[in-house]
């Protein structure tokens, strides 16, 4: 949010997003289909923890409200509002998703777990469009109109709140939140042309993508409520602070540490202040000089040789005397893991083994252990993406070696190399205005365009580029050079009556071999 660490909400939302990218094909196989239902499943329990820790937040808003009154109303009345308003679109969201009859998708089995059948888009296309041209039934107009009832109710809950509109955390979760809903910006399709939010997300997709997608909006939903819950909690906790108030929390330099290196870190107390000065500090069971540790922005600093592979736990105690009062002693409860050194680097070719001549080929790199800023990769045609990720574009050869390398936790290198055989692309998709047949109207024709698509299942980055091909009008065929229609071709379409058919073949696009020359969609126009 606004440039802040992302939540682990947030995290799981971004993968589930490139999950989806990676795994969207026209043809899916019956593990695809598998893995989505794999997903829901796990973005379920996800959600089922979201919603103990907002049952966690409301019995403690509410608590504090009993305790302390005024001072906690405002929040009370915001709480119960943001709890009215995403059991309502969750309930929805739910009443949505349940399996339809029998009878609209047939050979389930199963009717929670049989993944592998659902495979068809029918249901959902029919629930929300009327026929091939994603027009809207008042189905779906009621889905958007749902998503806007939240969204819009939520950021006036946030508005409600005092500090809504000056306290940063605020105004981002309303960023936030207007992003991810946002359902009236038009998107820009793989052809090229913009095309509304619903039809660009729910239309032409299987029935059980299209579950993981609502599962995935269920939590979103829960996520914002728990950030919005938890930030009128620690601002209420922050107005109203002593050292009775404070936490501790540990602060590990790095992510994971190997069996035997040092683990290296920080003791922070809830507000930095180089005036905080321990009575007394245990960690693990063993005292710590709270002089010697203590540095100057108030944060105890922490340094011992770490355990064998597995979490560990960081617990103890640090103990002040605010004034004559009685001591106070805050925990100290944390964890950090210790893993095993690596073996060999993760290599992932969207599921293959082999590269693609003269294309972009998307690759996943990571070394367990290791964040990705510290691995690269290198070899003939590579090119660092980010995150990661990296395009490889073999050019000659039947062979490519890819090197890797990675900074490990205790500063020693790890390298490593993956060998992948070099093919001819694949065939792709002939699409005329994105579609691979049926009815067109006689403009849309007239203003079209032809595209080649790889499937997303090849991992090849890029659209290809449609050099030439020829279009067959009734009797007669065009020349046409590029991608869209000649003059001549144009001008017999205009001529042509309602009915007539127009097919394409000779396909001519980019990085073409012998012999890959192909036909494309036939077309009626209507």
């Amino acid at each position: 949010m606004g440039g802040a660490k992302e939540s682990p909400r947030q995290k799981m939302i971004n993968l589930m997003y490139l999950v989806f990218i990676s795994m969207l094909a026209l043809n899916m196989s019956k593990e695809v289909l598998s893995a989505f239902g794999m997903i829901s499943e796990q973005v379920t329990e996800n959600n089922i923890s979201l919603q103990e820790r907002i049952i966690t937040f409301e019995t403690s808003i509410e608590s504090n409200y009993q305790q302390e009154g005024k001072i906690w109303k405002e929040k009370k009345i915001a709480k119960d509002q943001v709890h009215e308003i995403a059991t309502r679109f969750l309930t929805y969201l739910s009443d949505l998703q349940q399996t339809p009859p029998q009878k609209e998708v047939k050979g389930l089995k199963d009717p929670i777990n049989d993944y592998e059948v659902m495979d068809k888009p029918d249901y959902f296309d029919n629930k929300f469009f009327i026929g091939s041209q994603g027009v809207l039934k008042p189905e779906g107009q009621e889905f958007l109109d749902k998503i806007k009832a939240f969204k819009t109710g939520f950021i006036a809950v946030v508005d409600s709140l005092n500090v809504g509109k000056s306290d940063e955390n605020y105004v981002n979760l309303i960023n936030d939140v207007t992003e991810i809903f946002d359902t009236e910006t038009e998107v820009v399709n793989r052809s090229g042309a913009k095309t509304s939010w619903i039809e660009y997300n729910y239309f032409g997709f299987p029935e059980v993508a299209t579950n993981t997608k609502l599962t995935v909006m269920k939590a979103n939903v829960l996520g914002f409520q728990a950030e919005l819950l938890s930030a009128m909690i620690g601002g209420q906790y922050k107005i109203n602070a002593t050292l009775a108030n404070f936490d501790a929390y540990v602060v590990s330099d790095k992510a994971a540490y190997f069996p035997g290196s040092k683990f290296s870190g920080k003791i922070v107390l809830g507000k930095k202040s180089e005036n905080l000065q321990p009575k007394s500090i245990t960690i693990n069971n063993s005292e710590i000089d709270p002089v010697e540790s203590l540095n100057s922005e108030g944060e105890i600093v922490l340094d011992f040789t770490v355990g064998s592979v597995g979490t560990r736990d960081i617990t103890g105690a640090i103990t002040f005397i605010e004034g004559d009062d009685e001591p106070i002693t805050i925990p100290v409860m944390s964890n950090y893991e210790v893993i095993s050194r690596p073996n060999d680097a993760s290599v992932q070719v969207m599921g293959r083994n082999t590269l693609f001549r003269n294309f972009d080929n998307l690759v996943k790199i990571s070394v367990p252990g290791v964040p990705a800023n510290l691995v690269t990769a290198s070899g003939p045609g590579v090119v660092n993406k980010g995150d990661g990720l990296y395009t490889i574009k073999p050019q000659k050869g039947q062979e490519l070696e890819l090197k890797i390398t990675a900074s490990l936790p205790d500063e020693s290198i790890f390298s490593d190399s993956e060998t992948f055989q070099i093919r001819r692309a694949p065939v792709p998709s002939i699409l005329f205005n994105g579609k691979e047949g049926g009815a067109m109207s006689r403009s849309s024709m007239i203003s079209g365009s032809m595209s080649a698509i790889y499937d997303p299942a090849y991992g090849l980055e890029s659209t290809v580029k449609v050099r030439s091909f020829t279009v067959k009008i009734g009797p007669k065929s065009f020349e046409c050079t590029g991608n869209a229609l000649s003059a001549k071709a144009k001008a017999a379409l205009k001529k042509a009556p309602k009915g007539f058919d127009v097919s394409f073949k000779k396909i001519n696009y980019a990085g073409i071999t012998a012999g890959q020359k192909q036909s494309g969609p036939s077309i009626t126009i209507n």
